[in-house]
Formats: C-alpha cells, sequence, structure tokens
C-alpha cells in the first residue's frame, strides 16, 4: 500500500513540474537557510560549553560599585582578593579559580627567536582542572604548581620550538617592567573559537608574590567560582557587599559600596559588554532574531506548499472522489497527502544538505557559518531539525487532504467542488502572513544597514585615518631615555607629523580607573574615573577640540600635574559649566594631599564604539603615577607611502631596542574592528532576508500561473471583446496587489516594535523615520507586481481562439 502511495505521489510530482519544482526549491531554500541559521545561532550558543562538565554550576565574579544609592559601575574583572574571601565565608562556593588578564601582552624570547604575544596570564595552579581545556603533553594536575613554569598552546610550541619537544625549554618573558625565566611543563590544545578566554601561554601564579593572590584593590582578575549544587547565586551576591567591607581600607574606596553579580560561565558570550572584557562580545538581541528568521523562512516555505497545493485540489478532486466511492476510508485518503508531502520534502532534504555545504564555504569566514561538527553532532540539534521536517510534512500534507474531505464524493464526482468562501480567505490569509513577514524584513534590511552605516560613517571626534600606533618595547636600562630618543628620531621623519605616547588609543578601552574628587570635598565624594596617561603631544596628535582652557604645554613644568577633562568629566565632577572647571582642583586617589589643577577641557569624543556612551576621562602625565604604563606610541603621518615610513622606523627600533618585536597596527583599521560584528549581523540580515522574500515569491509566481490557468477561458472572451493587454495584466494583478497592501498595513507598526528592540542595544542610533516603511511597502508592491506581472502579461497575450478552443 506504501509503495502505490509512493508510485502516486511521484506520478503526481512529474505531472505538475512547474508546480513541483516552485514546492521543491522554496522547500529546499528554506530547509537549507535554517539549516544554516541554526549552525550559526548554535555557534553563538555554544561558547565555553566544552571546557566545563554540565553538571558544574560556574560562575564568573563581576564588580558592581554602588555610590549614592545606584549602581555607578559595573565591571567584568574582579580583585583577586575576592576568591579566597568568598570560598571561606560563604558555604555555597565549592572552589574557584583566576586568571590575571592585566599586562598579559608579553615579548617572549627563545634563543633568537622573539615575537610579542598578546595573552600570555598568570594563572591560578588549578586552573586546568576546574577548566576542562583538552592537555596535548603534561600532567594539568600538576604543570602549574611551581613558581616560573609555563603552559603553551599547540601553536606557540611549535612557533618556538618547531619539531622540538617543548617541555623542560625555558622561555624569557617580559614586559615593560619585568622579566621572567620560565620552564614549559605543559602544551594544551589550541583553544577553539568559541572559547570567550584566548590566552597562548599561562604562567604559574605562584610566580607572582603572595600578596599579589589576596589583594583588595586592583580589579585585573578574572575570578571564576563554583557552586555547590542547589546553591542560589542570588544568595551569594546578597552577601557580598558586608563581606566587603570587612577588607576594604580608604585607599579602596571604603565610601563606595562594592557588589559582585555571577554571571553563568555559558551566558558570557552573549551578555552585554562591560568595561575589561577580554573578548568582542556576541549580540543577544541579534542572536534572538536570526532564529526567528530561520523560522519564519521555513513557515514560508510551507505556507508556499500548502497553498498552491491547495490550489491544485480542484485538480485532484475526481480522483479523491472516485477512492472515496469505491472504500478509501477519510484516513487513507489524509495518508496519501502526507505520503505525497513526505516524498516532496525528502527531495528537498537532499537538496538542502549539499546547499548548506556550498554556501558555508562559499560565504565569509567572518560569518562563522562554516559546517561545525560540535554543532551537527550535539543530538538535541539533528533531533530539532529533523522534528521541523516532520512538522513540515505533517502540515502541509494534512491542510490540502482537509481541504477534500470536508466535500462529499457525490458533488465531487458531478464536478460541483467549489472553494467555500471560508477557504479562499485562509489561502489570501497566508499570502498576507509571508508579505507581512517579508515587508518587516525589508523594513529590518534597512534599519540594519542604516545603523551599521551610521556608526561606521560617525565622525569619532578624534583623528583615526593614518594614524600608525606602535606598541611599547620591554623594559631595558634607560628605558626613558630611549624612549624619548625614539620619538625625537621618528619625529625628525619625512613625513611624520607627530609622535605621541599613551596609555590607551580609541577603540581600546581606558582601562585605568582611579576614585577621584573635587578637591574641597570629602572621601564619600569620591567618584570613579577613566585616567588616560598622555604626553604633551597626546592633543594636537589626535585632533581633540579644546572647548575651555589649554592643552598641555612643555614650555610649563606645571603642566606635568595638570589635569585635561572632558565634558562628561565635568558634568561627572558636578561643575556647572565648562569655564568654572577651568582653575579648578581635583584629588587624586592616589595622592589626596594634592591639588591637581584643571587646565583645559575637551569635546567628548567615541574612545570606544557607538555602542558605548561617552565616558568622563581625564587626561593626565603626573610623573608620581609611573606605575602606570604607557603602552603605546602612536604615529601621525602625511606620507603616502606608509610601509617606507614604517621601514625606516624599524631601523631606529632596532637600534634602541634589539631585544623587542616592533609590533603595529593601523589605527583607522583598530577602531573599525569594533564594529566587526554589526557588520556580520548586518550581512547575514540582508541575505536571509532576501532569501525569505524570495521563497516568497515563489509561492506568489506560482498562485498567478495558477490564477492565469483558471481564468484561461474568461482571458479569451474579455480580449475578444476588446480588452487590452493591459486591463488584463491590471485584473489578474490586482488581487494579489490588495493582499499586499494589507501586509504593509499590518507590518509597519510589528517592524516598528520590532526594530526598536534590536536599536536599545545602542548608545548612539539612528531614528526609525516614516520614509522606511514607504520604501519597504514599495520595494514590496514593485517584488509582488514583478512576480505576478510574467504570469499575467503571458496570459494576456495568449491568442483568444486558442484559449476558447481548449474549452
Amino acid at each position: 500500500m506504501l509503495s502505490n502511495y509512493v508510485k502516486i505521489a511521484w506520478r503526481s510530482i512529474r505531472q505538475q513540474r512547474l508546480y513541483s519544482l516552485l514546492n521543491i526549491t522554496g522547500l529546499a531554500l528554506g530547509l537549507a537557510t535554517c539549516g544554516l541559521l541554526i549552525q550559526y545561532v548554535r555557534f553563538e550558543q555554544s561558547y565555553d560549553q566544552d571546557v566545563v562538565a554540565e553538571d558544574k554550576s560556574i560562575y564568573r565574579v563581576e564588580t558592581l560599585f554602588y555610590g549614592a544609592g545606584h549602581k555607578s559601575e559595573h565591571w567584568a574583572t574582579s580583585t583577586t582578593g575576592f576568591a579566597p574571601a568568598m570560598k571561606a565565608n560563604f558555604p555555597e562556593v565549592e572552589s574557584f579559580t583566576r586568571i590575571v588578564w592585566r599586562n598579559s601582552e608579553r615579548v617572549v624570547r627563545y634563543e633568537n627567536q622573539k615575537f610579542r604575544e598578546s595573552h600570555v596570564c598568570l594563572a591560578d595552579s588549578n586552573f586546568f582542572t576546574f577548566f576542562d581545556y583538552p592537555v596535548v603533553q603534561g600532567d594539568r594536575r600538576t604543570f602549574l604548581n611551581e613558581p616560573n613554569s609555563v603552559v603553551l598552546s599547540e601553536s606557540a610550541a611549535h612557533k618556538y620550538f618547531g619539531s622540538l619537544n617543548p617541555l623542560g625549554k625555558t622561555l624569557e618573558i617580559s614586559t615593560r617592567s619585568q622579566q621572567l625565566t620560565c620552564r614549559v611543563t605543559g602544551v594544551f590544545a589550541d583553544l577553539p573559537v568559541n572559547s570567550t578566554m584566548q590566552f597562548s601561554m599561562l604562567i604559574s601564579g605562584k610566580t607572582a608574590p603572595p600578596r599579589t593572590w589576596h589583594f583588595w584593590y586592583q580589579h585585573s582578575s578574572y575570578t571564576f567560582v563554583q557552586l555547590k549544587p542547589h546553591s542560589d547565586p542570588s544568595r551569594v551576591e546578597a552577601k557580598f557587599p558586608a563581606l566587603a567591607e570587612n577588607y576594604k581600607t580608604e585607599s579602596t574606596m571604603r565610601d563606595v559600596t562594592w557588589g559582585i553579580q555571577l554571571v553563568p560561565l555559558h551566558d558570557l558570550h552573549l551578555n552585554p559588554a562591560t568595561p575589561n572584557e577580554i573578548e568582542i562580545k556576541g549580540n543577544r538581541t541579534a542572536v534572538d532574531f536570526l532564529s526567528v528568521i530561520a523560522l519564519v523562512i521555513l513557515l514560508i516555505s510551507w505556507v508556499n506548499y500548502s497553498n498552491l497545493t491547495t490550489a491544485r485540489v480542484m485538480h485532484r478532486a475526481k480522483e479523491a472522489g472516485v477512492r472515496r466511492m469505491i472504500g478509501s476510508s477519510r484516513r487513507m485518503l489524509l495518508f496519501q497527502f502526507v505520503v505525497e508531502s513526505m516524498l516532496v520534502h525528502t527531495i528537498a532534504l537532499m537538496l538542502a544538505v549539499p546547499m548548506v555545504i556550498i554556501a558555508a564555504q562559499l560565504l565569509p569566514d567572518s560569518l562563522h557559518l562554516h559546517p561545525a561538527q560540535s554543532v551537527w553532532a550535539d543530538p538535541l540539534v539533528i533531533v530539532g531539525f529533523l522534528a521541523l521536517w516532520l512538522v513540515g510534512i505533517v502540515l502541509t500534507g494534512a491542510y490540502p487532504a482537509t481541504v477534500l474531505l470536508r466535500a462529499s464524493p457525490a458533488s465531487v464526482l458531478k464536478g460541483r467542488f467549489r472553494f467555500s468562501g471560508r477557504e479562499r480567505s485562509f489561502r489570501q490569509s497566508l499570502v498576507v502572513v509571508q508579505f507581512v513577514i517579508s515587508v518587516i524584513l525589508l523594513v529590518s534590511t534597512l534599519v540594519v544597514y542604516r545603523q551599521t552605516a551610521y556608526m561606521m560613517n560617525q565622525r569619532p571626534g578624534v583623528l583615526t585615518d593614518q594614524v600608525v600606533v606602535i606598541k611599547s618595547p620591554v623594559n631595558t636600562p634607560d628605558y626613558a631615555g630611549k624612549i624619548e630618543l625614539l620619538k625625537k628620531r621618528i619625529n625628525a621623519l619625512a613625513g611624520v607629523s607627530n609622535v605621541t605616547g599613551s596609555g590607551s588609543v580609541p577603540g581600546k578601552e581606558v582601562g585605568q580607573f582611579l576614585a577621584n574628587r573635587r578637591f574641597e570635598a570629602s572621601p564619600a565624594d569620591n567618584r570613579l574615573v577613566e585616567m588616560l596617561k598622555v604626553d604633551f603631544d597626546f592633543i594636537p596628535t589626535y585632533g581633540l577640540r579644546l572647548l575651555a582652557g589649554r592643552g598641555f604645554d612643555k614650555t610649563r613644568p606645571a603642566d606635568s600635574t595638570a589635569l585635561v577633562l572632558n565634558e562628561s568629566a565635568v558634568k561627572y565632577f558636578g561643575f556647572t559649566s565648562i569655564e568654572q572647571a577651568i582653575g579648578q582642583k581635583i584629588a587624586l586617589e592616589t595622592t589626596p594631599n594634592q591639588a591637581s589643577e584643571i587646565i583645559g577641557v575637551v569635546k567628548d569624543y567615541h574612545q570606544q564604539s557607538l555602542h558605548q556612551p561617552f565616558t568622563p576621562i581625564m587626561l593626565f602625565m603626573d610623573p608620581a603615577f609611573s606605575w602606570i604604563p604607557t603602552d603605546y606610541y602612536s604615529i601621525k603621518f602625511r606620507s603616502d607611502n606608509p610601509q617606507n615610513l614604517l621601514g625606516q622606523v624599524e631601523t631606529i627600533w632596532g637600534s634602541l631596542f634589539p631585544e623587542s618585536s616592533l609590533d603595529y597596527f593601523f589605527l583607522d583599521e583598530f577602531y573599525g574592528k569594533q564594529y566587526q560584528a554589526d557588520k556580520q549581523y548586518g550581512l547575514l540580515f540582508s541575505i536571509f532576508s532576501g532569501l525569505a522574500i524570495f521563497i516568497a515569491c515563489l509561492g506568489l509566481f506560482g498562485l498567478a500561473t495558477f490564477s492565469a490557468e483558471q481564468r484561461t477561458k474568461e482571458i479569451g472572451v474579455r480580449k475578444v471583446l476588446g480588452a487590452s493587454v493591459a486591463s488584463i495584466v491590471a485584473l489578474l494583478s490586482k488581487d494579489f496587489l490588495k493582499l499586499v497592501f494589507v501586509a504593509i498595513v499590518l507590518a509597519s507598526p510589528l517592524s516598528w516594535w520590532a526594530m526598536n528592540q534590536w536599536l536599545a542595544d545602542f548608545a548612539y542610533k539612528i531614528d526609525i523615520e516614516w520614509w522606511m516603511f514607504a520604501l519597504a511597502g514599495l520595494l514590496a508592491v514593485g517584488i509582488a507586481l514583478l512576480t505576478v506581472s510574467f504570469q499575467s502579461i503571458k496570459a494576456a497575450l495568449m491568442n483568444p481562439v486558442k484559449s476558447l478552443r481548449s474549452e
């Protein structure tokens, strides 16, 4: 019986080649698109899932600061003192581990090789037993037990030692202020892309002085705790402020309340970014939107199939009537349509699989759409995808059969079967749903494109073009003198207009916070402010706009302890105007008895992307803060040949700092990387929105074809009576265009709400304007008209004699 139904289904598919092609193409594209988006969404949700056992409750301890009754700061980092105190005082805490990321960029030397490694971190000795990072060589239980021991990634081991066994070899690891000789005790597998932490080397935490690991001031540690089963993280969070009071001192902001937030490890990647993050965050809202698009595209392809199959039910009516007259049950007739749907879906699935593979290879790597074994090896993903496939088979097969089963066999055999008004309305409703979705996607694509373009083209208030940034060298004898000589020699090169040193550069958070106050205020008025260490040339090099006062002046020795604030800092300290701030005194946290004068105010500029609001920043160069490093030296150049200029810089560098590698980047490219995730999301949204609209048009084309076939005799009569081609095209198109206009009306408020939800993640955003809805509506009408007009014109141009003779 089943084989008989399969033969009938195959015969039906072959007889109706056009409609079968439209159905199979639409379903294949729907399944392929859904598969690609599931792959992307699951990848974004898969961060850090393989580094801990499923039964472990792992949380990152993030720091909260409260002042004057409200939360003033939320940092991804914590102090190294948090974890041991929590373990000693909170019974809910099972264990902990810490990794110190601050100053993790180091120059590593082995014999004559030297490379700058971005992430060489200190970690607790239990780091590799707390987390399940795969280990290639060494004993994970002991290889960080001894001071001056280091473990490397496979790539780092190969880079320094080639085919040699790295265990037991020594590396010279240097920063500007520290030089270590470390013995290699282990090798771990290269970290996957979907790992929040991307480190290349880990040094044993026992290398640092013991006080480093119980310090309650500098927030330089990423702290992870494991809670005991059934422990409530909110109870731990609630108890922490009282615990913190026992450890704080005056210098560590006794007048500010400290709290924590325990963030589940698996949520880190998609949670909103906070200061001191170690990765470029994903976007949970974007991932949710793309999840919806995956289901929507599949829904559109199911609607197409149901609409086209139901529209052609009249051609199958006599077949169904005969079957029912000779004793076929309603259940068997329903089963026949489900088998036909299963055959079409199976063919579509067979086409969708290679589509997914080919598309994943052709689309850019940055979209993370390459086939990921970890994603498709997940049984839940496979089961979920097959469940969607089966749901589609049942839904699209059952509805057309139900329409036929409503009619009596006698009326069907007499040729009196007609669609009821309810059935026609339902099919029209499905078309409206398709175009509601299409209009929402068109509006959304416009908004995403405009927002991305707005961020990319917005002037950040700081010059990033024609700036190359050099990373600071490691510490050497007469370091300060060599740095000044480096700047002087580079500044003398033809094509260089300025050279400046700073603790951070645009595109990177300042990262250095101090609790400061107005000099006459009490310690209770301390406020956390970002402190950007600069030199005399920083403001002119970066083209910061002075609104009041002046910049730093080399001819005025007192300026070495002066301050320049941005507008946000002026407001943050409570000055009523920028003019009032000039000449006022600020007490800096580590020198509270010393008055630092405000000599200038610069216009707010975007230190980071437009995702972030303006933050209070103080520019300073006080020699008392020598412990704050100058990590970057920026060269403003006029030359059209920067590579030639860099060659000259490399020569100067080699003569002064032969023990350090020269590492540099172009600032405009570095600054633009902040928008990488937004560009990725915009490209994904555009691609898959276009696919959804294309699939909707396939269904509309099929319905227009069927409508033209049904009205062949009517068109012939109208042409004989003198109807023009234009009037016939309008006749056949208007019914579909009415549905599109209804869709536009319904889709406009829905798309406005959806895009406002997405834009909520941006500190600076575009306004959603009326013309976006108008343009999306015009595009939808144009797309529908082009889709329908082909069949309409074809029908209108048909010889009326031929169409009437065929009757």
